[in-house]
C-alpha cells in the first residue's frame, strides 16, 4: 500500500514488515491500526518516499546518521544490519539517527540481535510532541518516550518495550476514539488535577500524561524520559530546541557482545538461571505467576504465525478508505 503511494520500494516492504510485526508481537496500537497514519503522513510529504541518508560520524563501533524524514523502518534495517557486524567486531556499537520518520514498535527491532547472542538497548522519541508533563509540574515537557532491551537466553530471550509514562499516546487516543474512561487515574486535566478522562488530552487546553510511577512514584518515570531525551536527541543533534514538528524522530540503538566482557556462556547461564528464578517464584493470589517480559508477545507471534495474523474490525474501517483510493483489495484471507 505503501507502494502504490509513491514511497520507494524497499522502504515500502521495510515499512510493512515491521508493522505486521508489531501485529505479530500483540502491539495493535502500532501495527495495522497506525498504517493509516503512515499513509497520511506519506500523502502529505512527512515521510520522504525516496533519497539517501546523511552520514555525520563513522567511528570504529559508533555511527551517527540524519534521515532527513526516510522510513523509519528503513532507517532502522540499515542500522540493524551494520550494527550487526559491528558488534562482535568490537564489543560495543551504537547509532544514533537524527530526523527519521515514526520507527513505529521498539520491540520489533529487538529480535534480529537477540537471535545472535547480542544485548540490544533502543529509545526513540518524538522531539515535535509534548504530553507528559515533568512530575510535579503541570505543562507538558516530554512525550511518552519509550525504551526497550532484548536480553538473550538458551531459550526465548527477554524482550522488554515500555513508555516512561505511564502509557503510550497511541493507547489514550484508542480509549477517547472508543469513548471509554481508563482503568485509573493516569492524566492531569489543565489544572494539574488527576482525571481517568482520555479526551483531557484534547481538551482546549490540554492535560498531560502522567510519568511511569504516576502521582507516587512518578518522579522515577520522569527521570527515565530524561534519559530517553539525551540519548534519542541529544546524542543525534535532533531535538526540542530546535522546535521540530510532530512528524520526526530521534533513535539511539547500543548493542553489546557478551563475548567481549566475561563471555557468551558465562552471560547465558546467568539470565537462564534469572529467567528461571523469576518463573519459580510463588504467584500472588488472585495471579497466574510471574511472566518474563516478551513470553506474551513471542506466544502471540507464533500463534499468528501458524494460524494467521488476526486482523481488528477497527483495523480494517481504518485501511478501507485508503485501499479505495489506491484501487486495491484485501486479500480473500482477510474478508
Amino acid at each position: 500500500m505503501a507502494g502504490k503511494a509513491g514511497l520507494e520500494a524497499g522502504m515500502a516492504r521495510a515499512m510493512a514488515a515491521r508493522v505486521i510485526d508489531a501485529e505479530l508481537l500483540g502491539h495493535r496500537t502500532h501495527g495495522l491500526l497506525f498504517f493509516p497514519a503512515y499513509m497520511e503522513r506519506l500523502e502529505k510529504g512527512a515521510i520522504a518516499k525516496s533519497g539517501q541518508h546523511e552520514v555525520l560520524r563513522d567511528v570504529g563501533g559508533v555511527f551517527a546518521w540524519k534521515a532527513n524524514r526516510l522510513a523509519g523502518a528503513w532507517m532502522m534495517q540499515l542500522a540493524t544490519a551494520q550494527l550487526l557486524e559491528r558488534a562482535p567486531r568490537h564489543g560495543v556499537a551504537s547509532a544514533s539517527i537524527a530526523n527519521c520518520s515514526h520507527i513505529g514498535c521498539l520491540q520489533a527491532y529487538l529480535l534480529p540481535f537477540t537471535q545472535q547472542g547480542l544485548v540490544a538497548m533502543i529509545s526513540a522519541t518524538n522531539p515535535g510532541i509534548f504530553s507528559v508533563a515533568p512530575y510535579g509540574g503541570i505543562d507538558p515537557v516530554l512525550t511518552t518516550n519509550p525504551i526497550a532491551f532484548g536480553l538473550p537466553t538458551s531459550g526465548r530471550p527477554m524482550l522488554i518495550d515500555m513508555s516512561t509514562s505511564v502509557a503510550s499516546n497511541a493507547l489514550f487516543n484508542g480509549y477517547a476514539a472508543r469513548g471509554e474512561q481508563l482503568p485509573g487515574e493516569w492524566l492531569l486535566d489543565a489544572e494539574g488535577k488527576p482525571t481517568s478522562d482520555p479526551k483531557a488530552l484534547t481538551a482546549k487546553p490540554p492535560g498531560t500524561i502522567l510519568p511511569l510511577g504516576g502521582l507516587d512514584f512518578g518522579y522515577k518515570g520522569f527521570g527515565l524520559g530524561l534519559v530517553v531525551e539525551a540519548l534519542s536527541l541529544a546524542l543525534p543533534g535532533y531535538g526540542r530546541a530546535q522546535e521540530p514538528d510532530a512528524f520526526g524522530q530521534g533513535v539511539y540503538i547500543q548493542v553489546t557482545d557478551p563475548a567481549a566482557f566475561s563471555g557468551r556462556a558465562h552471560f547465558l547461564q546467568e539470565m537462564d538461571h534469572l529467567a528461571e528464578s523469576c518463573r519459580r517464584s510463588r504467584p500472588r493470589p488472585g495471579t497466574k505467576g510471574v511472566r518474563v517480559p516478551g513470553e506474551r508477545a513471542l506466544e502471540s507471534m507464533a500463534e499468528q504465525e501458524k494460524n494467521g495474523v488476526k486482523v481488528s474490525d477497527e483495523a480494517l474501517k481504518r485501511l478501507a478508505p485508503w485501499l479505495e483510493k489506491l484501487e486495491m483489495k484485501f486479500p480473500e484471507e482477510m474478508t
